[in-house]
């Protein structure tokens, strides 16, 4: 999925960058998070770091990030180790109004080790809104449904969200300061033993903050 994504955005950006007709940012992050699996009372919380890219044609914008996330038991977990997990994340937009896009792309999440945590996938559609507070200072508003999930343990979802917020300031020329927070939740069944379906949904947040620079 990773690869997927740098070669998207490789082919999107590169010729037109060229041309000077895109506009690309990119630049690192550092993340603070918490994961639960709720119905087996594992929580965790931590620290990582990451990177995002974006890139915008006219109408047409990319973006890509990925985080690594060092993840330790918090107070109550049931969970006695933690883990780390690695989260890929790519949109694809298109712009409907001067305010707002309907996007599509995919989220991928793996733990380490393998069965400390759920890994899963899925397809993001859905929309996001902008707008400029003031010069220089644009915050985001994303909500995307999450379809067709995989887990690595099994079972199937049939409703899950993935809203979130961001701001993006510009501080000086192109240096611009970037913040967000994304909100996830999978409502995940299980059938252990085909014994008849259990409720147990996942849910994770993420808060960024970081640098860019505009090329």
């Amino acid at each position: 999925m990773s690869r997927a994504a740098g070669v998207a955005l490789l082919v999107i950006t590169a010729p037109a960058a060229t041309a000077q007709r895109v506009t690309v940012t990119v630049g690192p992050q550092f993340a603070l998070a918490s994961y639960r699996e709720v119905a087996s009372g594992l929580r965790y919380q931590g620290t990582g770091f990451g990177g995002a890219l974006s890139a915008r044609y006219r109408k047409l914008s990319a973006e890509a990030g990925v985080v690594r996330l060092t993840l330790d038991p918090a107070t109550g977990s049931a969970a006695t180790s933690g883990f780390t997990a690695t989260e890929v994340s790519a949109w694809v937009a298109y712009d409907v109004a001067t305010y707002a896009s309907v996007e599509a792309g995919f989220i991928r999440r793996t733990a380490d080790p393998e069965f400390d945590a759920q890994s899963m996938g899925a397809v993001r559609i859905g929309a996001r809104s902008f707008y400029e507070i003031g010069p220089g200072a644009t915050v985001v508003f994303r909500a995307n449904y999450l379809a067709a999930p995989k887990f690595s343990g099994g079972g199937h979802a049939g409703f899950s969200i993935d809203l979130g917020l961001g701001l993006d300031v510009r501080l000086a020329g192109r240096l611009h300061g970037t913040a967000g927070y994304a909100f996830q939740r999978i409502s995940r069944k299980t059938n252990p033993g085909g014994t008849g379906e259990i409720d147990a949904p996942i849910q994770e947040t993420v808060a960024r903050v970081g640098v860019a620079l505009a090329l």
